[in-house]
């Protein structure tokens, strides 16, 4: 009994070691599973949004000048005021263009005079030339004379439209109705024509000013909608279309000036407010994996993929190469789980922790 008892002990022992040994065996081949860092194809896709961080703008913008030169002798205007078309702003030192305008004018009188001589003058001539009283040529002179002082009217007539133009110069007003974005002068300065002195804003539609990089240019064109939020307006949200973008980027960011319209913005939009415009990330079939990922050489490339737990080698159509990058524009689908670093001594079947 003794013997049988301590037989059955062996036995139990023995299968007690053999299944032990067999569960360390399987922990040793989980642990020796390689891990990999992976991602899914399409997983952020149907998603991605692009966002774009801008400022409020009145949709037309126009620095207004003087058309003459001249001495500040007034401002009627500040920052954020509000302005009706045909108001004015500003006003130049007018004495100079007073005195022309006063010049002109007796140089009108006096041709008007001129003329009326002229005229008379004519009319007795024609009725002595009808009785042979004077001469053809001295008839023909008396024409001229009358033609003369007619131009000379006309020319100083012209000479006080311009004058009357100039001196309507020297005050400034508003080319539309808006607000007064800025002013550029103060009461005192001297400024040459064309010299802006302050911006008038259109704000009876809005603008937000965005910028494209050079790759993203071509992505979203004129007419690509787009939502805006407001930084200072938590809530707020707006319908906004591409309304505008630059032909070249400006020399100091290498970026493309856009401009976004809004729809129906509320009241509480204000010009300068910091806006955000998301739009829809592009659609495409390509796939963008790091270099890491690529298995194969340059005349077959391939990436590892997990199915079912393990590695598999598929072969791929590579596009463009950049720098860190691969475009991938054949071989996987939405919901590959591409291997991207760990997968340099992969086997095809081998299992994988990720």
């Amino acid at each position: 009994m003794h013997r049988i008892m301590t037989a059955a002990a062996a036995a139990l022992i023995g299968v007690s070691l053999t299944v032990c040994g067999c569960g360390a065996k399987q922990a040793e081949a989980a642990e020796a599973a390689p891990i990999v860092k992976t991602m899914t194809v399409g997983a952020e896709a149907a998603a991605a949004k692009r966002t774009f961080s801008g400022t409020v703008h009145g949709a037309f913008e126009s620095p207004i000048a003087f058309q003459v030169g001249g001495r500040i002798t007034a401002r009627y205007v500040a920052a954020g005021d509000r302005v009706s078309a045909g108001q004015a702003l500003f006003r130049v030192d007018s004495r100079d263009a007073e005195e022309q305008a006063a010049a002109a004018q007796s140089a009108v009188i006096s041709a008007e005079a001129q003329l009326e001589l002229a005229s008379s003058t004519l009319a007795r001539y024609r009725s002595l030339h009808e009785v042979h009283a004077i001469s053809d040529l001295a008839m023909d002179q008396t024409e001229n004379q009358y033609k003369l002082a007619s131009a000379q009217l006309a020319q100083a007539r012209a000479a006080l439209a311009r004058a009357e133009n100039n001196l309507s110069f020297t005050t400034l007003t508003a080319d539309r109705d808006g607000v007064i974005g800025s002013t550029m002068c103060e009461v005192g300065q001297v400024v040459a024509a064309g010299t802006p002195v302050a911006l008038i804003v259109d704000d009876s539609s809005l603008d937000v000013y965005i910028s494209f990089t050079e790759k993203q240019y071509g992505q979203y064109p004129v007419g690509a909608p787009c939502t805006v939020t407001f930084w200072a307006l938590p809530g707020v949200t707006v319908a906004g279309t591409v309304r505008e973008k630059a032909a070249s980027p400006d020399t100091a960011t290498g970026t493309y000036d856009v401009k976004v319209a809004l729809t129906d913005p509320p009241e509480t939009v204000a010009l300068g407010m910091t806006a955000e415009a998301a739009f829809d990330a592009p659609r495409t079939d390509a796939v963008t994996v790091p270099l890491s990922a690529m298995a194969g050489d340059a005349s077959s490339p391939a990436v590892w993929v997990v199915r079912d737990g393990r590695a598999a080698l598929v072969p791929v159509t590579a596009g463009a190469y950049g720098k860190d990058t691969v475009e991938i524009t054949g071989g996987l689908s939405a919901g590959d789980v591409v291997i991207t670093a760990g997968a340099q001594r992969l086997h095809e079947g081998e299992e994988v922790r990720t």
